[in-house]
């Protein structure tokens, strides 16, 4: 499938999208930020990685995730609870060492999520909070309607929204059916200064206005 594929924003307001070395390259990590990039509400990112902070201290910590396209919900997980301190070291080593095996449930890895059948393909949400999936699968959605809220469950180092798309309803093989896509508008930052784009493909560092 070619790039053509274009998606209404799963989020909105100001996002970081991530897409760091080793992670799959059509998955991406949605991280809420302020416009000075940073993810935090009165914390900071040393206080992140060398001591323990609340979930609550993430901008993107109950933001609400919504549809990308018309279709109908064909899974969620709504029951894997959140972690609600998180601290970048300790976080990073237990993931390493201890993280979950690369198998079903996709629960263990994703936590909570929504995957929706849209056409031929399949939007995958993960990460959202515990108790906030508002969907059930056989539910006809239309694009824009929420879905649940931004968590931290799952293996997950902070509250972000993981979002990928797929050829197959089933994430595994996982990583082995994604498709590309595009953002149908936003706000970029470029430079200082927001500029207006269209069908923007995303990429590991981009500041968007969603």
């Amino acid at each position: 499938m070619s790039q053509s594929l274009i998606l209404n924003p799963p989020v909105h307001g100001q996002w970081a999208i991530l897409n760091p070395p080793g992670h799959p390259k059509l998955a991406f990590d949605f991280l809420a930020v302020d416009d000075q990039r940073s993810p935090y509400n009165g914390v900071s990112l040393l206080q992140h990685i060398f001591a323990t902070i609340s979930v609550d201290a993430t901008l993107a910590w109950g933001k609400p995730v919504f549809a990308v396209m018309d279709g109908t919900v064909v899974a969620t997980s709504d029951g894997t609870p959140d972690r609600q301190r998180i601290s970048m070291a300790r976080d990073l080593f237990r993931l390493m060492f201890f993280g979950p095996k690369i198998a079903p449930p996709f629960s263990a890895l994703g936590g909570n999520h929504v995957i929706l059948k849209c056409g031929d393909v399949y939007p995958l949400y993960a990460h959202l909070k515990k108790g906030s999936v508002c969907v059930r699968p056989g539910d006809i959605v239309r694009s824009g309607d929420q879905l649940g809220l931004v968590g931290n469950s799952g293996s997950s180092l902070q509250p972000h929204l993981h979002f990928q798309v797929m050829a197959t309803p089933e994430p595994f093989p996982l990583f082995k059916n994604l498709v590309p896509f595009v953002i149908s508008s936003a706000q970029k930052r470029m430079n200082g200064k927001w500029q207006s784009v269209e069908r923007e493909a995303l990429a590991n560092g981009v500041h968007l206005q969603l």
